[in-house]
């Protein structure tokens, strides 16, 4: 019975010392400085600099003034990197080495898109606006015309209510199905909607007006308008005609200028 006692009281001797030796080594932890920043940034497309970003982690976190652990404020630096209207996703914390780590992944454009007073928005793969940057711009294909939408000042989707009927969906539908066919992401340039609201796209040195009409059976319109192009590739004949529809089931009508 006394050996039990005396078993018992070395575990909660044990215990409590082990608690009082994590107490003063985690106060000794928060209390040394912040030794410094790594930053591991997935560069899909390029608009976020990485050095700025870093310089405006380090003025956050104090780390000139070698200021503590315990003083760096995480929910300021989620903020910071969720504010950013081309980061899409981001995780931070301090290792045991008291270096912050930051992992961030840029936003991924699909189409770069026009509204009727010229400004224009990227939109990604997923529905989600954001603005332009004026540190980069990646090659893409564009959308313009009849698109009446304001830009938003960080970022939205094109599910909200504001955005819904502007056509903003048609667009990436379109340029979605264009993506997936090399061939056509080579001779499409543009998708262009009219004052009726139908879709247009514009082909690479080809001046003929090409109609899409609405988005239904995109990938079978597209399908047919790369057989018609591959066909007569590295000749001048589509370029007597003044227009090609392919708004009608399993065929292509054109009208001669």
């Amino acid at each position: 019975m006394v050996k039990k006692i005396l078993r018992i009281a070395i575990w909660v001797i044990t215990g409590a010392a082990l608690i009082v030796l994590f107490v003063f080594g985690r106060k000794g932890y928060l209390e040394s400085p912040l030794k410094g920043i790594h930053l591991s940034m997935e560069h899909t497309v390029g608009f976020v600099e990485k050095d700025s970003l870093i310089a405006h982690i380090k003025t956050l976190c104090g780390i000139e003034r070698q200021a503590s652990i315990a003083s760096v404020d995480m929910m300021k630096l989620r903020h910071l990197l969720d504010e950013n209207p081309w980061i899409a996703q981001a995780s931070a914390y301090i290792d045991l080495n008291d270096t912050l780590i930051v992992s961030a992944k840029e936003y991924e454009p699909a189409l770069r898109i026009y509204n009727n007073s010229g400004q224009s928005v990227y939109i990604t793969h997923d529905g989600v606006i954001i603005p332009t940057s004026p540190r980069y711009t990646p090659h893409m294909i564009i959308a313009s015309g009849n698109y009446d939408f304001a830009t938003p000042v960080k970022s939205g989707n094109i599910a909200d209510s504001l955005y819904w009927e502007a056509g903003l969906a048609e667009a990436l539908a379109i340029a979605q199905a264009i993506d997936k066919d090399q061939f056509l992401k080579d001779h499409i340039g543009q998708i262009y909607r009219n004052k009726d609201n139908e879709y247009e796209i514009i082909v690479n040195n080809l001046p003929v007006q090409v109609i899409l009409g609405d988005t239904c059976a995109i990938d079978n319109k597209l399908h047919r308008l790369k057989v018609l192009l591959g066909k007569y590739q590295g000749t001048t004949e589509l370029e007597a005609y003044k227009s090609m529809s392919l708004k009608y089931k399993n065929q292509i009508v054109c009208t001669k200028k």
